[in-house]
């Protein structure tokens, strides 16, 4: 009788100390996924393509002065290369590339796409508001890189920092 109410004390202990362990790790599953979360800041709506250039174009208007003319050029760049990372986005869920190298391609398509619109960008601006521009995407990149250091991720998770 009382080695059984040794047993049943000991298993109630187990019980309560596994509880408490995976109590925690459960907790933390419960955060929304990061797109979720994202739309949720925008009331469920995700902004449409022309309001995301325009919010950016606003920025960059702010922060390297640029004319209205510039503006215009400006806007109409970031436009142009928020459908066309929406349409490759759709094409990616669609499953076309979710193998290594099917990543490895995106990537490097979107590493050309970026040369594209820096160049792009670099005929738009003048030498010294360009150069203020690569000053702040090379800020953007320290910050990236601290943060990751950091055990966070970057904004788009883990990757080679070579990108702000």
């Amino acid at each position: 009788m009382k080695k059984m109410k040794k047993n049943l004390l000991a298993l109630a202990l187990g019980v309560l100390v596994m509880g408490s362990t995976v109590a925690p790790a459960v907790a933390q599953d419960t955060t929304k996924p990061r797109q979720e979360a994202r739309m949720h800041k925008h009331k469920g709506e995700r902004k449409s393509p022309e309001e995301r250039a325009k919010v950016r174009t606003e920025r960059m208007t702010q922060e390297l002065d640029l004319s209205k003319a510039q503006a215009k050029k400006v806007e109409a760049l970031y436009l142009k290369e928020t459908k066309e990372r929406e349409a490759k986005r759709a094409n990616f869920k669609k499953g076309d590339k979710k193998d290594a190298a099917g990543r490895e391609q995106m990537r490097a398509e979107r590493m050309a796409a970026h040369q594209r619109h820096n160049e792009e960008l670099k005929d738009i601006l003048n030498k010294k508001q360009y150069a203020k521009y690569e000053e702040m995407q090379a800020q953007k990149r320290e910050q990236m890189k601290a943060r990751h250091e950091k055990g966070g991720k970057g904004k788009r998770g883990q990757h080679e920092g070579g990108r702000a």
